[in-house]
């Protein structure tokens, strides 16, 4: 694996590559580790789509399965290796330096990130792609997502992402939303490349690879009034025990007490990063990430308590930083406990 910045002639290479046409050049993003069991749908789900993608980089993070081996045989039976490009690491670097080094591979104008495992609407890359080209102050657009389970089944639970309307209409996220709700998976959002590169690329090497990717480029978006959400629903995230996310659909994962109090140490941790690293520079966004960072503090010693009152005191001092879904799974976390 090479260094994770482009250097200056591949970013020459990158604006001749956008200079080709009059619309925006569109790189579809993916990094694999052991995703034999779902990769080819998503493949598939890649390739048939109404706006064809300009090129497609996959970094695969020293996968023990077959998983590059799909790949490589996807891309020569359909004949793409002037537009699909399959890098492969010797060694495991783990998912967000992985992601960080393939999206400085990209050329185009409009990175769409994609997972491993999940599944697109055939005109996703279409309708996002037209959306953020008719709102130059989009710097990151990204659209709305349900749930499925390992056999492609929609799923619906207390996890399940809001409701699509199907209105198509854009919403401002705004930089308290980003840090107060965490819902934007990298596999609904597209950048402009070029804000990528000039105001948030350096940030990667001061966070060590440890902020995850989708995590960034929303908070540094939204804090400069640039991160918009399409009210249509294009993708479907599938669950299964084998991804980063889990199974986080299923009542037993969510009301596991030691399982939670991980997911809260380590989004402490980037917060923490985003604090020490001053990733975040605006007033507004600081004050954001405090507020945050505070609250989950806060929430991190009441459940840790294992006390029903603790939890219920945390709730009520922070209830308009704190979502319904939440408060009600941290409260039957105790109450399991105790039962």
């Amino acid at each position: 694996m090479q260094g994770d910045k482009t250097s200056d002639i591949e970013m020459a290479d990158n604006k001749n590559f956008a200079d080709k046409r009059s619309v925006m050049t569109i790189s579809v993003c993916m990094s694999t580790y052991n995703g034999e069991k779902y990769i080819k749908e998503q493949l598939y789900s890649i390739l048939y789509q109404t706006r064809k993608p300009d090129e497609v980089v996959i970094c695969d993070d020293a996968s023990g399965d077959h998983t590059v081996e799909i790949i490589r045989k996807f891309i020569q039976c359909h004949h793409l290796e002037s537009t699909w490009k399959l890098y492969e690491n010797t060694v495991n670097n783990g998912y967000p330096k992985n992601f960080y080094y393939a999206m400085g591979l990209c050329k185009g104008e409009l990175v769409f990130l994609s997972d491993q495992d999940d599944i697109w609407h055939k005109k996703k890359l279409e309708f996002m792609s037209k959306e953020i080209q008719r709102h130059l102050e989009a710097k990151v657009i990204c659209c709305k997502f349900g749930l499925i389970d390992e056999k492609g089944k929609k799923v619906h639970s207390v996890m399940t992402p809001s409701y699509a309307a199907g209105t198509e209409n854009l919403r401002r996220i705004s930089i308290e939303d980003v840090f107060y709700k965490c819902e934007w998976p990298g596999m609904v959002v597209a950048y402009r490349n070029e804000w990528y590169h000039d105001q948030v690329m350096e940030q990667t090497d001061l966070i060590a690879k440890e902020i995850p990717h989708d995590l960034l480029i929303c908070a540094r978006a939204a804090e400069e009034n640039g991160f918009f959400q399409m009210d249509k629903m294009l993708a479907y995230h599938r669950h299964h025990g084998d991804n980063v996310s889990g199974e986080e659909h299923k009542i037993g994962k969510i009301l596991d007490k030691g399982r939670k109090l991980r997911e809260i140490k380590k989004y402490l941790l980037y917060l923490n990063i985003f604090t020490g690293k001053n990733i975040i520079k605006t007033k507004k966004g600081i004050a954001a990430l405090h507020r945050k960072k505070q609250v989950m503090e806060e929430r991190y010693n009441a459940l840790r308590s294992g006390k029903i009152s603790q939890v219920l005191l945390w709730i009520r001092k922070n209830r308009k930083d704190v979502r319904l879904a939440t408060a009600l799974g941290d409260v039957l976390i105790v109450k399991k406990q105790d039962s």
